[in-house]
């Protein structure tokens, strides 16, 4: 139980260090992704080390990063690593909403708030590849076992906004 805590707050503390490299990303490189409407991109990176003192061996590939301008990414990735790795997709977090007896989704510091985070494991198989829809205000690939990796990827979608329901 307790190796089973450590492994989700390293995860935690790991994905908050997404956050913090992908906000320095979004300032010089989201201004294709500032107005709304479709996107595709298909690209290949090399993983970075997590730069959190304490886990320099963890690695992501950010994709899209974090928006804190109220709109979203909604779309479809498409991958393949050379390593297992996780996908995650960030979303804004309102802990106001939350209470003890209900208790929190997985979550991480960002800016003056939280993001929650859908970390998504089940496409580390054999081939550490994957496709999936996702939607949300990044997306990213990360590897806690401290083993460099390269992904090649394609995903297409949207940046949009909230709509309030009818």
């Amino acid at each position: 139980m307790k190796k089973h805590m450590d492994r989700k707050i390293a995860t935690t503390v790991s994905i908050a260090t997404i956050l913090a490299v992908g906000a320095i990303l979004i300032i010089g490189t989201n201004s294709a992704f500032a107005q709304e409407g479709k996107f595709a991109i298909q690209g290949t990176q090399k993983s970075m080390q997590d730069p959190l003192p304490g886990h320099e061996k963890h690695q992501i590939v950010i994709i899209l990063p974090p928006r804190d301008d109220g709109k979203f990414y909604t779309g479809t990735l498409t991958y393949a690593a050379s390593q297992p790795v996780e996908v995650v997709v960030l979303h804004p977090f309102n802990a106001s909403a939350t209470d003890q007896a209900h208790g929190e989704p997985l979550n991480a510091p960002f800016k003056n708030g939280k993001v929650a985070i859908s970390l998504m494991k089940e496409f580390t198989g054999a081939t550490n590849a994957g496709s999936l829809v996702f939607s949300g205000s990044a997306l990213a690939l990360h590897n806690i076992d401290g083993k460099p990796f390269s992904a090649t990827y394609s995903v297409t979608g949207w940046v949009t906004g909230s709509v309030a329901l009818p």
